[in-house]
C-alpha cells in the first residue's frame, strides 16, 4: 500500500518538480553563494510543515520530518551548487548566469529531494522516526559537506544512517546503480606555478621559457599512470589548465598549471604528489628556471555500507522493478564530498541513470552541454521517500 501511494503522489507533484527545476536551473549560483537556492528550499520546507533551519554552514538548509511512530534518523542529502561554466545547451530553461550553469545536476538533486519532503509530509502517521533533510552547499569547491558535519547536522536528533544520489549520463533515465564498497574515488588537485625569463621572440637565447619547461613537465606527467603505475591500479591524473604568455611577440617568463589526480588508495595519491614535484623539480634545474607546488587532497572515497547497501537496492526493487537497478559497473572516478558523512555513518550513494538518447545527445558531466532527462525527478522523489518508510520501519 505505501508503494501504491509514493507512486501515485510522485506522478501528482511531477508537474510542480518540473517548475522548481527549471527554475533552479535558471539560477545557478557557485559555491557558499546559494542565496537564492536556499530560499527558495526553505520556503517550499516551511509551506510543507516542516522544522526549517537556515544559514547552517552559510548557505545550507536543514529540514526535519518527524514520523507520528518512534524510530531511528534517517538523512537525506542534497548538494545545490553550480559551476563556473557557461551553459551550451540551447534549453529554453538555460541559465540566466553568465559564465555559470548547472552542469553537475546539482538542481536535479535539490529537486528530488524537495519531491521527497513533498511525498514523506504527506505520510507522517507511517512514519518511523526522523527524517533529516540536508540541503548543501559548495559540494564542487571547498567540502561543503564537512563544513556541514562540522556545524552539527549528523547531531539533534543523532543521525544513524544516511542515503545521497548523483544523477549520471553513463546509463539510461530510470535506471540506478546501487552498489557496495567504494563508490567514488579520492580527487585531489595540484598547481604548478613556473618562473623563468622573458625575452623577445627573436631573442630566444636570452629566455629562460616558461611555455617549454611546461611542455616538458606535462609530457613527464602522462607517464606517472602509463610507465609508472600497474595496469591494475585505477587512476587518472590530468593537467587541466595551462596559461602562459599574453604576446605573439615575446617568450614568457611565467606559467601555470592546474590539474588533478584521482586514486582509491592512500600510497597513490602520496606518490603522484611526490611524482608531480620531482618533475617540476628536474625540468626547472635542468633550463634555470623555479617553481613553486601546491597539492591538495580535497576529500577521500565514499563508502558504501554493505548492510545498507543491500536494504536500498530490495526496496528500490521493490519499487521500481529488478531491471531499474544495477549492482555493479565500473568504478566512478569522480570525487565527492558526501565521504565527510560516510566514514561517520552507514551511507549510501547511488546513482540515477539521466540520459535519454531519443531527446538530446548525452554528454558527460561539467561539460557546457550537459541535460538530463526530467522524468527522473519525481522517480527518484519516490526512491528516496520509499526507502525512507522502509528504511526507517526496520
Amino acid at each position: 500500500m505505501k508503494k501504491e501511494t509514493i507512486l501515485r503522489l510522485s506522478r501528482e507533484i511531477a508537474p510542480r518538480l518540473g517548475e522548481i527545476w527549471q527554475d533552479l536551473h535558471q539560477h545557478p549560483e557557485l559555491g557558499f553563494e546559494e542565496l537564492y537556492t536556499g530560499e527558495k528550499v526553505a520556503k517550499i520546507l516551511e509551506s510543507l510543515g516542516i522544522e526549517t533551519q537556515r544559514g547552517v554552514c552559510k548557505t545550507g538548509v536543514v529540514g526535519l520530518i518527524r514520523g507520528a511512530l518512534p524510530g531511528k534518523v534517517l538523512l537525506l542529502r542534497a548538494d545545490m551548487d553550480a559551476l563556473p561554466i557557461s551553459e551550451e545547451t540551447g534549453l529554453a530553461c538555460a541559465s540566466r548566469e553568465a559564465g555559470k550553469m548547472h552542469a553537475c545536476g546539482h538542481d536535479a538533486h535539490v529537486t528530488w529531494l524537495l519531491g521527497a519532503a513533498m511525498i514523506l509530509s504527506q505520510m507522517r502517521e507511517e512514519l518511523h522516526g526522523t527524517v533529516k533533510l540536508v540541503f548543501q552547499p559548495s559540494e564542487e569547491t571547498t567540502g561543503g559537506a564537512d563544513g556541514m558535519v562540522a556545524c552539527g547536522i549528523l547531531r539533534d536528533p543523532n543521525v544513524d544512517m544516511a542515503l545521497a544520489a548523483h544523477v549520471s549520463p553513463n546509463y539510461d533515465s530510470g535506471v540506478y546503480l546501487i552498489q557496495p564498497g567504494t563508490v567514488t574515488a579520492n580527487p585531489d588537485f595540484f598547481t604548478l606555478e613556473l618562473a623563468g625569463k622573458g625575452a623577445h621572440g627573436s631573442e630566444p637565447q636570452s629566455a629562460v621559457d616558461a611555455i617549454n619547461m611546461g611542455v616538458k613537465i606535462y609530457e613527464l606527467l602522462q607517464t606517472f599512470v602509463s610507465r609508472l603505475s600497474s595496469p591494475c591500479q585505477e587512476v587518472v591524473l590530468s593537467v587541466c589548465t595551462f596559461h602562459s604568455g599574453t604576446s605573439r611577440g615575446a617568450i614568457p617568463g611565467e606559467c601555470r598549471m592546474e590539474g588533478t589526480v584521482r586514486s582509491f588508495r592512500q600510497d597513490i595519491r602520496q606518490q603522484a604528489r611526490v611524482f608531480i614535484e620531482d618533475c617540476a623539480k628536474a625540468v626547472t634545474k635542468l633550463y634555470g628556471g623555479s617553481y613553486a607546488y601546491h597539492y591538495r587532497m580535497a576529500c577521500s572515497c565514499v563508502e558504501n555500507d554493505p548492510a545498507l547497501t543491500a536494504r536500498v537496492q530490495a526496496n528500490t526493487e521493490d519499487l521500481l522493478g529488478p531491471g531499474a537497478v544495477l549492482t555493479r559497473a565500473e568504478k566512478f572516478m569522480g570525487g565527492e564530498d558526501f565521504c565527510f558523512i560516510s566514514r561517520e555513518v552507514p551511507s549510501v550513494y547511488l546513482f540515477t541513470g539521466c540520459r535519454n538518447e531519443e531527446k538530446f545527445h548525452a554528454v558527460p558531466l561539467h561539460n557546457p552541454a550537459f541535460r538530463l532527462d526530467e522524468a527522473v525527478l519525481p522517480v527518484t522523489a519516490a526512491v528516496f521517500a520509499y526507502n525512507a518508510l522502509r528504511l526507517l520501519e526496520a
